[in-house]
């Protein structure tokens, strides 16, 4: 179901002048603040590269707009257009209510509709849709053709499905986590850790930025990083890291096995690094459930960068001798696994 504002808004605007990203803000009548809107995607061919600003000239307070629209709006966008054909009245407002009085029909047509659509990250499907409101559209920055037009919408469509597919996730995942009080197992926190997962993929995704966009070039900076009196799980996950980047070189980048042992190893480093941080104030007394979930999630990075090794070992023998050091810290892992649960 749809959550409906048009009757609501005060005033506002639609941004569309980026390609592949649209802007906006709204004023709500009963709230404070003004909302924000962050997406996805591009307008239809009429709105596409323009600014449209629009006005309700008789705006009604929604007390469930108040209560549950979120100030900040992320996600993608739906259908956003100025030219939707709709049954609507051809009377104003005022003549119409004139006429409900008097139990009189009211002549309907077709006219051309403000119709503005998103799937937001914490408000599901969002729209307007009027023919009553005052626009006013700027000239366009850029266009978009017919043919231009019908891949955008199944950009639109694809990106929408996508975007739906992880809030499905992550409202099963939520509904899975429990309310306790104090401390959880690890089978908690696994189903906790998935949620935010789910969230962050979706904000990545969120954050990807216009599809098409030219491929930008990443340069890294390895940092040095001191092992000196570290926890041994971490130490060890330092030089499986420096060994792997010592072997990598420029090819961490690179798609296949050498980009899944780059990514795997920068992934145990950080969940062991953030458990077990470098200084003695930034320490925080973590729960053992919290920490079996995350040395869980590790053991899985492991196992991908042993795979990836033994891939790589069969062109280069130099990466056997840093898969038999991700087998030991992975076996540091589960005995410390073991320690925890006992």
């Amino acid at each position: 179901m749809a959550f409906r504002i048009d009757k609501a808004i005060v005033r506002g605007w639609i941004d569309n002048t980026t390609p592949g990203i649209t802007r906006g803000g709204l004023e709500i009548m009963g709230m404070e603040r003004p909302v924000k809107i962050l997406l996805r995607g591009n307008c239809w061919r009429d709105l596409a590269g323009t600014r449209i600003e629009f006005k309700n000239p008789k705006p009604v307070l929604q007390k469930d707009v108040i209560e549950g629209l979120h100030t900040l709006q992320r996600g993608v966008v739906g259908d956003m257009t100025a030219s939707k054909r709709i049954k609507a009245p051809f009377l104003t407002q005022e003549q119409i209510e004139e006429l409900e009085m008097e139990t009189k029909d009211i002549q309907f047509g077709w006219k051309n509709a403000l119709s503005i659509e998103w799937y937001s990250l914490v408000n599901g499907r969002v729209m307007l849709e009027t023919t009553q409101y005052e626009m006013s559209i700027s000239t366009h920055q850029w266009e978009l053709d017919e043919k231009g037009e019908q891949k955008q919408r199944a950009d639109n469509n694809a990106a929408m499905e996508h975007f739906m597919e992880l809030m499905l996730t992550a409202s099963e995942a939520q509904s899975e986590v429990k309310e306790i009080e104090g401390e959880v197992d690890e089978f908690e926190w696994e189903k906790r850790l998935r949620v935010r997962d789910t969230l962050e993929e979706a904000a990545w995704f969120l954050g990807d930025g216009p599809p098409g966009e030219e491929e930008v070039v990443v340069e890294y900076e390895i940092e040095e990083v001191s092992i000196k009196g570290r926890e041994p799980l971490v130490q060890h996950a330092i030089l499986v890291q420096s060994t792997a980047l010592d072997l990598l070189g420029d090819s961490m980048l690179d798609q296949g096995p050498r980009g899944d042992l780059a990514l795997s190893v920068a992934y145990i480093y950080d969940n062991l690094d953030e458990t077990w941080p470098v200084d003695e104030d930034d320490k925080v007394v973590l729960e053992n459930g919290y920490i079996l979930a995350v040395l869980k999630r590790t053991l899985e990075a492991c196992n991908s960068a042993i795979a990836a090794c033994n891939t790589l070992n069969m062109e280069d023998d130099r990466y056997e001798d840093l898969r038999i050091h991700i087998f030991h810290l992975r076996d540091l892992m589960i005995d410390k696994s073991h320690t925890l649960r006992d």
